[in-house]
This record gives structure tokens, sequence and C-alpha cells, in this order.
């Protein structure tokens, strides 16, 4: 039955114009419902579950004996059915079952790629967690960098944008290429793109207007303000990382050491709370020693080091 034509059927069974088999009908429904205990939407579509709804609401105004009522009732009445069927679906295609996400955490020294359910590929350095589903059946797909920097390559959808989630940003593309570095311990979230075009907003506030983003143009934005600074620059050199390489421009050395403890997979710690803000400027492979760029780092910036049970202090 289409739903216009259940309309008309509800309003001739609210004003008591109901044929004996119409009646039998809807109450057949109610009582299979009852049954069931809920609805199966493998079964049956959308308009079928909508007729469903609107048949057990009409069944209780019919024992609460609403027709006897003033319109003004039977008219709330109507009013209460259709928000109960709009909540329904709003709740049905926006819930979220937690056995169907995954989250995955890159060791440290490690790299990992991932293909997602639409063909999307995440590659993640080292020391990374990010939590996605195993299918994407929203009207969005949606994943959570946790920690850490990734590298998306999203396959075009025009009817399903894709969505990257970090603590304070939000990033949304069709189809494109960019990278996410979201390490906690720097208190900022960078977001690069190499190809097409990105939306990025903050989320700590969420009355800024988003960033759009065009290769080569990264955006900063600082997590605990939201201040947002777009920037052109090399997208090239921000993935370096996934060549091997530590590309390092005008970073703090504090940032420098948390990239190398993933690397590496040692702890750096600094004896003056100064030196974590020296600016440094280098480039290294990632087959170079630790050793090797620790002695580049300490004679660049005049400072000394030692190294015991990988523990490195400066």
């Amino acid at each position: 039955m289409k739903e216009k034509d259940f309309k008309n059927l509800l309003d001739l069974y609210l004003k008591g114009e109901c044929t004996v088999d119409e009646k039998q009908y809807l109450e057949s429904i109610f009582d299979q419902l009852s049954t069931e205990g809920e609805f199966d939407e493998k079964i049956v579509d959308k308009e079928a579950v909508m007729q469903r709804l609107k048949e057990r609401i009409d069944l209780q105004i019919r024992r609460e004996r609403l027709i006897r009522l003033p319109v003004i009732l039977r008219v709330a009445a109507a009013i209460f059915l259709i928000a109960s069927v709009a909540a329904f679906f709003y709740y049905k295609s926006n819930r979220i079952d937690p056995a169907q996400y995954v989250i995955t955490t890159v060791p440290k020294g490690q790299k990992m790629k991932l293909t997602l359910s639409d063909g999307s590929t995440a590659m993640l350095n080292a020391g990374s967690r990010i939590r996605y589903p195993e299918k994407f059946n929203l009207d969005t797909r949606s994943v959570t960098l946790l920690e850490g920097e990734a590298f998306f390559d999203v396959k075009h959808n025009d009817e399903k944008p894709f969505v990257v989630e970090t603590p304070g940003t939000q990033t949304e593309v069709l189809g494109t290429a960019f990278n996410v570095q979201a390490y906690k311990e720097f208190k900022e979230v960078k977001v690069t793109v190499i190809r097409g075009k990105v939306a990025v907003k903050e989320a700590v506030s969420g009355g800024q207007t988003p960033v759009l983003l065009l290769p080569d143009e990264q955006v900063t934005v600082n997590t605990a303000t939201g201040y947002q600074a777009k920037t052109h620059i090399n997208a090239n050199e921000s993935i370096g990382w996934i060549q091997g390489k530590f590309l390092f421009r005008n970073e703090t050395l504090m940032n420098v050491a948390l990239i190398l403890q993933n690397s590496y997979n040692v702890k750096i710690e600094f004896k003056k709370e100064a030196t974590k803000e020296i600016r440094f400027t280098a480039n290294f492979d990632s087959t170079d020693s630790l050793e090797k760029i620790l002695f580049a780092i300490a004679k660049a910036n005049g400072l000394t080091y030692s190294i015991k049970d990988k523990i490195v202090l400066f």
C-alpha cells in the first residue's frame, strides 16, 4: 500500500468510517508487530516500517477512545504520530553499534596501511591510533584519528562525504588525498592537502567558518583555543614520513623528540624547559641511526646529551 493510500485509510479509521476488512487489516498488523517485538528492517522497506509505526500508534489511539474526543485532541494525536515516526528514523539513521567499529593501534617503530570498506586507504605513522567502522553504512563515511598521524587517500563519492575526526577538529572531503597530524602532545592539529579539496573546522567553540584547503595548503588548529592558521607549503614534505624521511621545518625540539620517540621507541627528556622550544630544521632518513640524528641536533644547537636504558637526556 502506498503511503498516500495509507494516510487516507488512517483518516477514515480516525473518523470511524473504516470498513470491517480495513479495521481487521490494521489490527492484524499491529498484533504481528507485538508478537515480533521489533521491526526487521532486512525484510521491510522504509515505507513499510513507517506504515507499521503509524498503525501501532493508531491502535493505541483507538484503545484510548480518542476518536470520541474533540477534534483538537485528534489533531494532537496526529502530530504525535508524525513526530514519533520522525524520531524513530532519526534514531535508526544516527545510531552507532560499537560492535561494528574497530580500533587499530600502530606500535612504535612501525607504520601500517589500512584499506577501508569503501576502498579508501589510510597510512598510519608510528604510535597512531584510529577508530573506523568495519563497513560504512550511514550517510557519511566517518573515522576518528584518536592519536598520531595518518595520510588518507579517499575514494570519491558525491553522496557520502568522508569525515576525519580528531580531538579538536573535523575534516570533511568527497574524494582527495590529505595528511592529518594530531599528536596529543603537540597541542595542535595540522591538516595538509596533497590532492583535491578539504574543509576543516575546529571543534572547540564550533562557531568558526570551516577553512577550505587546496593542494599545498595547510591549516594548523590549536586544540585548546580553536585558533586556525592557514599557510602555503610544499605538501609533499608533510608526507615525507611515508617515504621513510624525517623532514623537520622550523620544528620545536619538543615536537622533534616526540616524533623520534615513536619512530625509535625511546624516551627523550630535557633538563631545561627552554630547550624544548628551540627551533630545528633538518632532513634525515629513517634508516639513519638515532645516534646520528641526536648528534646533529646537539651540534646545531650547542647541546650535549646522554643515553641510558633507552632514555635520552638533553
